[in-house]
């Protein structure tokens, strides 16, 4: 969501079973090692503050944030109903640098300054499955969700041990593997073929003869909602304004405990701004927003 004086929040809804996640920070060159190849010293040049916990005995394993640079990332689950191994090459490739898919946000925020600096270290990542569900506990298969002062928003998806850049124009995202197919779908909701009108838009004003959004807490429903609420949204116009629209989408795809349908909701909410490097976090349990700022030097 972009706002007037030129902010921009990268804001997410955490749905998965507890893991205890905290706002954690990370120092310039903080020294780790991937738990894929623990022989391996890894180090990030750059400051990292993100939402995310500290494995004992691993390292920090951060699940969204923002770098010193104003580079913000994602990870999210990423629906494989086949076999998961094929997201991945078993053999290590010396000549790159293995990671797990849960490390993965990890290093590119201690490594990258933007996106053109992500693509083109995109080669040199071979990504190796690990199993251990004390560590990854978002599951074996993920994909991530990126975007920085450029306002260009991309997602990186496994493919065969490698991570590929795609552009999404939409400004969304979920847990559903194929954007495309998302996309296609919002043409019952949205006129797609008139240019937008004004910022944080995909689409013409004129919303005659479509559908209304969906319910339900589906993939698919969730990434209409947001897709369709933030069409409608007023343009806000500064960081403040930006955070109050935001929350209220992210009301209209928040999961709520449930007694019956599984241990799964939505954990916490979290946004980063790209411009004033400042983090907001909201546990399932608080009412309030608490906001984190990079510790000074």
């Amino acid at each position: 969501m972009h706002a007037n004086d030129g902010s921009t929040l990268l804001a997410r809804t955490m749905d998965w079973h507890p893991f205890g996640a905290t706002v954690l920070t990370l120092p310039q060159q903080y020294q780790w090692r991937s738990v894929v190849n623990p022989q391996r010293t890894l180090i990030n040049p750059y400051q990292v503050l993100g939402v995310g916990y500290n494995i004992p005995n691993l390292h920090v394993d951060i699940a969204d944030g923002i770098n010193e640079y104003g580079l913000a990332m994602q990870k999210l689950t990423f629906n494989q109903p086949n076999n998961p191994n094929s997201t991945f090459k078993l053999q290590t490739q010396q000549h790159k640098i293995q990671l797990a898919p849960f490390e993965v946000v990890t290093w590119f925020l201690g490594n990258c300054q933007s996106i053109a600096d992500v693509i083109t270290q995109l080669p040199k990542i071979q990504l190796i499955p690990d199993s251990n569900q004390k560590h990854n506990v978002l599951g074996q298969t993920l994909h991530y969700a990126l975007t920085d002062s450029t306002g260009q928003f991309i997602n990186l998806i496994p493919q065969n041990g490698q991570l590929i850049a795609v552009d999404n124009p939409i400004g969304v995202v979920t847990n559903a593997p194929d954007l495309d197919k998302e996309i296609t779908k919002l043409d019952q909701f949205l006129d797609l073929t008139v240019p937008p009108t004004h910022l944080n838009a995909i689409a013409g004003d004129n919303f005659n003869g479509k559908k209304t959004m969906p319910g339900g807490f589906t993939p698919s429903a969730r990434f209409i909602r947001a897709t369709i609420l933030k069409e409608h949204a007023i343009v806000p116009i500064n960081e403040q304004a930006n955070l109050i629209e935001t929350w209220h989408i992210l009301n209209s795809v928040t999961v709520p405990k449930s007694r019956q349908r599984s241990d799964t909701y939505t954990l916490y909410r979290s946004a980063v701004d790209l411009q004033s490097r400042r983090l907001y976090f909201q546990p399932y349990d608080a009412v309030g927003i608490s906001v984190y700022d990079f510790p000074q030097s």
